[in-house]
Protein backbone atom coordinates (compact mmCIF):
# COMPACT_ATOMS: atom_id res chain seq x y z
CA UNK A 1 0.00 0.00 0.00
CA UNK A 2 1.41 3.02 -1.10
CA UNK A 3 -0.64 5.56 0.51
CA UNK A 4 -1.39 5.87 4.53
CA UNK A 5 -4.92 6.30 5.16
CA UNK A 6 -6.28 7.80 8.47
CA UNK A 7 -9.48 6.41 9.82
CA UNK A 8 -12.17 7.84 11.81
CA UNK A 9 -14.56 6.20 14.28
CA UNK A 10 -18.35 7.57 15.33
CA UNK A 11 -20.23 5.50 17.91
CA UNK A 12 -17.66 4.08 20.51
CA UNK A 13 -19.79 0.80 21.57
CA UNK A 14 -19.05 -3.02 21.71
CA UNK A 15 -19.03 -3.02 17.36
CA UNK A 16 -16.83 -0.15 17.25
CA UNK A 17 -13.50 -2.15 19.51
CA UNK A 18 -14.03 -4.78 16.49
CA UNK A 19 -13.92 -1.73 13.71
CA UNK A 20 -11.11 -0.34 15.66
CA UNK A 21 -9.35 -3.89 15.96
CA UNK A 22 -9.32 -4.50 12.56
CA UNK A 23 -8.22 -1.15 11.53
CA UNK A 24 -5.13 -1.84 13.82
CA UNK A 25 -4.29 -5.35 12.20
CA UNK A 26 -3.88 -3.80 8.34
CA UNK A 27 -0.56 -2.23 7.09
CA UNK A 28 -0.58 1.32 6.13
CA UNK A 29 -3.70 2.01 7.99
CA UNK A 30 -4.17 3.69 11.03
CA UNK A 31 -7.20 4.86 13.51
CA UNK A 32 -6.58 8.56 14.17
CA UNK A 33 -9.42 9.89 15.73
CA UNK A 34 -12.45 9.28 17.52
CA UNK A 35 -16.08 11.23 17.88
CA UNK A 36 -18.77 11.06 20.84
CA UNK A 37 -20.62 13.87 21.98
CA UNK A 38 -19.44 12.99 25.11
CA UNK A 39 -15.78 13.93 25.49
CA UNK A 40 -14.88 12.08 28.32
CA UNK A 41 -16.16 8.80 26.14
CA UNK A 42 -14.08 9.82 23.08
CA UNK A 43 -10.97 10.09 24.75
CA UNK A 44 -11.42 7.10 26.98
CA UNK A 45 -11.60 5.39 23.87
CA UNK A 46 -8.98 6.94 21.54
CA UNK A 47 -6.54 6.75 24.72
CA UNK A 48 -6.91 2.74 24.09
CA UNK A 49 -5.74 3.46 20.33
CA UNK A 50 -3.13 6.15 20.19
CA UNK A 51 -5.60 7.81 18.57
CA UNK A 52 -7.16 11.82 19.38
CA UNK A 53 -10.51 12.04 21.11
CA UNK A 54 -13.28 15.19 19.75
CA UNK A 55 -16.84 15.71 20.71
CA UNK A 56 -17.12 18.77 18.26
CA UNK A 57 -17.96 16.63 14.96
CA UNK A 58 -16.82 20.01 13.12
CA UNK A 59 -13.40 18.92 14.55
CA UNK A 60 -13.41 15.63 13.97
CA UNK A 61 -14.14 15.45 10.29
CA UNK A 62 -11.28 18.33 9.87
CA UNK A 63 -8.57 16.20 11.91
CA UNK A 64 -7.20 15.05 8.26
CA UNK A 65 -9.30 11.51 7.70
CA UNK A 66 -9.34 9.57 5.02
CA UNK A 67 -12.36 6.99 6.00
CA UNK A 68 -14.65 6.92 8.56
CA UNK A 69 -16.07 4.16 10.10
CA UNK A 70 -19.66 4.30 12.05
CA UNK A 71 -21.03 2.41 14.56
CA UNK A 72 -23.44 4.32 16.09
CA UNK A 73 -27.73 3.26 16.56
CA UNK A 74 -28.67 2.56 12.93
CA UNK A 75 -31.78 5.41 12.84
CA UNK A 76 -28.88 8.10 13.04
CA UNK A 77 -26.27 7.20 10.95
CA UNK A 78 -26.81 9.04 8.19
CA UNK A 79 -26.34 12.70 10.09
CA UNK A 80 -23.09 11.24 10.31
CA UNK A 81 -22.65 9.61 6.92
CA UNK A 82 -23.81 12.53 4.96
CA UNK A 83 -21.79 15.14 6.06
CA UNK A 84 -18.57 13.07 5.93
CA UNK A 85 -19.07 11.71 2.12
CA UNK A 86 -19.79 15.99 0.77
CA UNK A 87 -16.42 16.48 2.16
CA UNK A 88 -14.69 13.42 0.28
CA UNK A 89 -14.50 11.18 3.67
CA UNK A 90 -15.28 7.60 2.09
CA UNK A 91 -17.42 5.81 4.58
CA UNK A 92 -17.72 2.59 5.86
CA UNK A 93 -20.77 2.04 7.86
CA UNK A 94 -22.38 -0.79 9.70
CA UNK A 95 -25.31 -2.67 9.03
CA UNK A 96 -27.93 -1.37 8.13
CA UNK A 97 -26.92 1.65 6.69
CA UNK A 98 -30.16 3.37 7.99
CA UNK A 99 -33.61 2.14 9.46
CA UNK A 100 -35.00 4.56 6.73
CA UNK A 101 -34.80 4.05 2.49
CA UNK A 102 -35.21 7.96 2.11
CA UNK A 103 -32.23 8.32 3.94
CA UNK A 104 -30.69 5.65 2.68
CA UNK A 105 -30.71 6.82 -1.11
CA UNK A 106 -29.68 10.69 0.52
CA UNK A 107 -26.29 8.67 1.95
CA UNK A 108 -26.04 7.21 -1.70
CA UNK A 109 -26.78 10.41 -3.19
CA UNK A 110 -24.18 12.25 -0.95
CA UNK A 111 -21.19 9.13 -2.19
CA UNK A 112 -22.03 9.49 -6.18
CA UNK A 113 -21.74 13.69 -6.15
CA UNK A 114 -18.61 13.99 -3.83
CA UNK A 115 -16.91 10.48 -5.76
CA UNK A 116 -16.21 9.32 -2.15
CA UNK A 117 -16.61 5.28 -1.24
CA UNK A 118 -19.43 3.82 0.61
CA UNK A 119 -19.40 0.73 1.47
CA UNK A 120 -21.92 -1.17 4.10
CA UNK A 121 -20.80 -3.77 6.69
CA UNK A 122 -21.57 -7.56 5.77
CA UNK A 123 -19.18 -9.22 6.62
CA UNK A 124 -20.70 -12.91 6.15
CA UNK A 125 -20.32 -12.30 2.48
CA UNK A 126 -16.51 -12.61 2.87
CA UNK A 127 -16.01 -15.54 4.69
CA UNK A 128 -14.04 -18.65 2.88
CA UNK A 129 -17.05 -20.45 2.80
CA UNK A 130 -19.45 -18.29 1.33
CA UNK A 131 -16.66 -17.49 -1.25
CA UNK A 132 -17.01 -21.12 -1.85
CA UNK A 133 -20.69 -21.15 -2.00
CA UNK A 134 -20.60 -18.16 -4.36
CA UNK A 135 -18.48 -19.79 -7.13
CA UNK A 136 -20.80 -22.73 -7.00
CA UNK A 137 -24.20 -20.67 -7.66
CA UNK A 138 -22.28 -18.27 -9.98
CA UNK A 139 -21.07 -21.46 -12.00
CA UNK A 140 -24.33 -22.88 -12.46
CA UNK A 141 -23.95 -25.91 -10.11
CA UNK A 142 -27.17 -25.88 -8.68
CA UNK A 143 -28.98 -25.88 -11.49
CA UNK A 144 -32.68 -24.43 -11.91
CA UNK A 145 -32.77 -22.73 -8.24
CA UNK A 146 -36.43 -24.16 -6.48
CA UNK A 147 -35.57 -22.98 -2.98
CA UNK A 148 -33.60 -20.31 -1.15
CA UNK A 149 -33.69 -19.80 2.66
CA UNK A 150 -32.11 -18.81 5.54
CA UNK A 151 -32.91 -19.16 9.69
CA UNK A 152 -31.53 -17.28 11.94
CA UNK A 153 -32.99 -18.29 15.43
CA UNK A 154 -30.53 -17.02 18.10
CA UNK A 155 -31.76 -16.05 22.10
CA UNK A 156 -30.88 -12.16 23.23
CA UNK A 157 -31.68 -11.91 27.14
CA UNK A 158 -34.04 -9.08 28.47
CA UNK A 159 -30.28 -7.74 29.86
CA UNK A 160 -29.28 -7.76 26.45
CA UNK A 161 -31.97 -5.61 25.84
CA UNK A 162 -31.93 -3.21 28.88
CA UNK A 163 -28.53 -2.75 28.47
CA UNK A 164 -28.38 0.90 26.04
CA UNK A 165 -31.73 2.72 26.12
CA UNK A 166 -31.59 2.58 21.91
CA UNK A 167 -32.17 -1.93 21.51
CA UNK A 168 -35.44 -3.12 21.15
CA UNK A 169 -36.75 0.25 20.10
CA UNK A 170 -38.59 1.23 16.68
CA UNK A 171 -37.03 4.75 16.81
CA UNK A 172 -33.27 3.87 17.06
CA UNK A 173 -33.10 0.13 16.62
CA UNK A 174 -35.69 0.31 13.79
CA UNK A 175 -36.54 -3.49 14.16
CA UNK A 176 -35.71 -6.32 16.01
CA UNK A 177 -34.31 -9.81 15.89
CA UNK A 178 -34.53 -9.17 11.45
CA UNK A 179 -33.53 -5.52 11.41
CA UNK A 180 -30.45 -6.41 13.87
CA UNK A 181 -29.25 -10.25 13.58
CA UNK A 182 -30.92 -11.67 11.00
CA UNK A 183 -30.49 -9.14 8.04
CA UNK A 184 -26.54 -10.81 7.86
CA UNK A 185 -28.29 -14.25 6.70
CA UNK A 186 -30.77 -11.68 4.41
CA UNK A 187 -28.25 -10.11 3.05
CA UNK A 188 -26.16 -12.98 1.87
CA UNK A 189 -29.43 -14.87 0.25
CA UNK A 190 -29.79 -11.81 -1.55
CA UNK A 191 -26.74 -11.92 -2.41
CA UNK A 192 -26.59 -15.80 -3.91
CA UNK A 193 -30.21 -15.32 -5.17
CA UNK A 194 -31.65 -13.45 -8.05
CA UNK A 195 -33.95 -10.50 -6.89
CA UNK A 196 -36.61 -10.69 -4.45
CA UNK A 197 -39.76 -9.91 -6.08
CA UNK A 198 -42.24 -10.69 -3.22
CA UNK A 199 -42.99 -11.11 0.63
CA UNK A 200 -45.44 -11.86 3.22
CA UNK A 201 -44.81 -12.16 6.28
CA UNK A 202 -45.75 -12.20 10.61
CA UNK A 203 -43.96 -11.39 13.52
CA UNK A 204 -44.66 -10.81 16.96
CA UNK A 205 -43.16 -10.03 20.80
CA UNK A 206 -42.73 -13.54 22.43
CA UNK A 207 -40.21 -13.63 25.06
CA UNK A 208 -39.24 -10.21 25.59
CA UNK A 209 -40.61 -7.14 27.97
CA UNK A 210 -40.37 -3.50 27.11
CA UNK A 211 -39.88 -3.52 22.96
CA UNK A 212 -41.71 -2.03 20.66
CA UNK A 213 -40.37 -4.44 17.68
CA UNK A 214 -40.34 -8.14 17.37
CA UNK A 215 -38.03 -10.92 18.81
CA UNK A 216 -40.35 -13.37 16.72
CA UNK A 217 -40.49 -13.45 12.67
CA UNK A 218 -41.26 -15.50 9.62
CA UNK A 219 -41.40 -14.67 6.50
CA UNK A 220 -42.16 -16.38 2.56
CA UNK A 221 -40.01 -14.75 -0.24
CA UNK A 222 -40.47 -14.86 -3.88
CA UNK A 223 -37.75 -14.76 -6.20
CA UNK A 224 -37.98 -12.84 -9.64
CA UNK A 225 -36.54 -16.09 -11.47
CA UNK A 226 -39.76 -17.98 -10.28
CA UNK A 227 -37.79 -19.34 -7.19
CA UNK A 228 -38.93 -19.45 -3.36
CA UNK A 229 -37.86 -19.63 -0.13
CA UNK A 230 -38.31 -18.54 3.46
CA UNK A 231 -36.63 -16.40 6.13
CA UNK A 232 -37.58 -17.83 9.73
CA UNK A 233 -35.79 -15.25 12.66
CA UNK A 234 -35.81 -15.27 16.43
CA UNK A 235 -33.76 -13.74 19.64
CA UNK A 236 -36.36 -15.37 21.43
CA UNK A 237 -35.09 -19.13 20.76
CA UNK A 238 -33.35 -20.42 24.09
CA UNK A 239 -30.62 -20.95 23.78
CA UNK A 240 -30.15 -20.18 20.27
CA UNK A 241 -28.71 -22.46 16.88
CA UNK A 242 -26.16 -21.66 14.43
CA UNK A 243 -27.45 -19.88 11.51
CA UNK A 244 -28.31 -21.64 8.45
CA UNK A 245 -28.38 -21.16 4.86
CA UNK A 246 -30.26 -23.58 2.58
CA UNK A 247 -30.10 -23.38 -1.23
CA UNK A 248 -31.76 -26.20 -3.55
CA UNK A 249 -31.86 -26.45 -6.95
CA UNK A 250 -32.47 -28.75 -10.15
CA UNK A 251 -28.94 -30.21 -9.90
CA UNK A 252 -27.75 -29.51 -6.68
CA UNK A 253 -28.28 -28.75 -2.83
CA UNK A 254 -25.68 -26.46 -0.36
CA UNK A 255 -26.76 -26.64 2.97
CA UNK A 256 -24.28 -24.52 5.40
CA UNK A 257 -24.59 -23.24 9.13
CA UNK A 258 -22.88 -20.71 10.50
CA UNK A 259 -19.09 -21.43 8.43
CA UNK A 260 -19.16 -25.12 8.02
CA UNK A 261 -21.32 -27.32 5.27
CA UNK A 262 -24.33 -29.39 6.26
CA UNK A 263 -24.39 -30.44 2.67
CA UNK A 264 -22.75 -29.59 -0.64
CA UNK A 265 -24.32 -32.42 -3.22
CA UNK A 266 -24.58 -31.78 -6.81
CA UNK A 267 -25.83 -33.88 -9.75
CA UNK A 268 -21.93 -33.64 -11.35
CA UNK A 269 -19.50 -33.82 -8.68
CA UNK A 270 -15.98 -32.28 -9.39
CA UNK A 271 -12.41 -33.32 -8.23
CA UNK A 272 -12.52 -30.28 -6.21
CA UNK A 273 -15.65 -30.66 -3.69
CA UNK A 274 -13.58 -33.33 -2.12
CA UNK A 275 -11.37 -30.58 -0.83
CA UNK A 276 -13.97 -28.04 -0.63
CA UNK A 277 -15.78 -30.99 1.90
CA UNK A 278 -12.90 -32.19 3.87
CA UNK A 279 -11.78 -27.80 4.62
CA UNK A 280 -15.41 -26.77 5.72
CA UNK A 281 -17.26 -30.20 7.14
CA UNK A 282 -15.91 -29.82 10.61
CA UNK A 283 -18.09 -27.11 12.94
CA UNK A 284 -14.32 -26.71 14.26
CA UNK A 285 -13.09 -24.89 11.49
CA UNK A 286 -15.84 -21.79 12.36
CA UNK A 287 -14.17 -21.64 15.96
CA UNK A 288 -14.33 -17.71 17.29
CA UNK A 289 -12.18 -18.98 20.16
CA UNK A 290 -9.57 -17.21 18.56
CA UNK A 291 -9.73 -13.12 17.90
CA UNK A 292 -8.25 -13.44 14.94
CA UNK A 293 -11.58 -15.35 13.56
CA UNK A 294 -13.41 -13.52 15.35
CA UNK A 295 -12.40 -10.41 12.81
CA UNK A 296 -11.79 -12.03 10.27
CA UNK A 297 -14.28 -11.24 7.82
CA UNK A 298 -14.51 -7.88 9.05
CA UNK A 299 -10.91 -7.48 8.08
CA UNK A 300 -11.74 -8.91 4.92
CA UNK A 301 -14.33 -6.56 4.15
CA UNK A 302 -11.99 -3.35 4.65
CA UNK A 303 -9.06 -4.57 3.03
CA UNK A 304 -11.50 -4.74 -0.55
CA UNK A 305 -12.84 -1.12 1.34
CA UNK A 306 -9.51 -0.04 1.45
CA UNK A 307 -8.64 -1.28 -2.05
CA UNK A 308 -11.64 0.51 -3.46
CA UNK A 309 -10.66 3.67 -2.00
CA UNK A 310 -6.78 3.56 -3.43
CA UNK A 311 -8.24 1.80 -6.78
CA UNK A 312 -10.91 4.35 -7.54
CA UNK A 313 -13.54 1.77 -7.88
CA UNK A 314 -16.50 0.68 -5.89
CA UNK A 315 -16.32 -1.65 -3.02
CA UNK A 316 -18.01 -4.88 -3.34
CA UNK A 317 -20.79 -4.41 -1.04
CA UNK A 318 -21.29 -0.77 -1.68
CA UNK A 319 -24.52 1.87 -0.87
CA UNK A 320 -26.42 0.59 -3.76
CA UNK A 321 -26.00 -3.62 -2.47
CA UNK A 322 -27.03 -1.93 0.83
CA UNK A 323 -29.78 -0.29 0.04
CA UNK A 324 -31.22 -4.01 -1.58
CA UNK A 325 -30.97 -5.63 1.89
CA UNK A 326 -32.52 -2.57 4.05
CA UNK A 327 -35.60 -2.53 0.85
CA UNK A 328 -36.13 -5.88 1.55
CA UNK A 329 -36.56 -5.67 5.32
CA UNK A 330 -38.67 -2.77 5.34
CA UNK A 331 -40.97 -4.76 2.59
CA UNK A 332 -41.09 -8.04 5.45
CA UNK A 333 -41.88 -5.44 8.48
CA UNK A 334 -44.39 -3.49 5.98
CA UNK A 335 -46.20 -7.06 5.10
CA UNK A 336 -46.43 -8.02 8.94
CA UNK A 337 -47.87 -5.13 10.01
CA UNK A 338 -50.15 -5.41 6.97
CA UNK A 339 -50.85 -8.59 6.87
CA UNK A 340 -50.82 -9.01 3.39
CA UNK A 341 -48.06 -9.81 0.77
CA UNK A 342 -45.55 -6.75 -0.22
CA UNK A 343 -44.54 -6.46 -3.84
CA UNK A 344 -40.71 -4.86 -4.56
CA UNK A 345 -39.66 -3.01 -7.73
CA UNK A 346 -36.83 -5.50 -9.09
Amino acid sequence: MNKSLKFGIVGLGAIARIHAAVISSIDGVELTSCFHKDGSKADSFASEYGAAGYSDFDLFLSSGIDALAITTPSAIRTEYAIPALERGISVIVEKPMDTDVRRARLMIDAAEKSGARLAVIFQNRFSPLNQEIRKAVSRGRLGRRMLSSCYVKWYRSQEYYDSAPWRGTKALDGGGCLMNQAIHALDLLLSLSSPLCEVFAYSALLNHERMDVEDTLVSSLRFCDGSIGSLEASTSSYPGCKRRIELTGSDGTIIAEDDHIITWDFRNMEDEDSEILARFSSPSSSSASSPDVEIRDHRAEYIDFIDSILSNRKPLVDGSEGLESLMAVNAIYESAKKGEPIRLEP
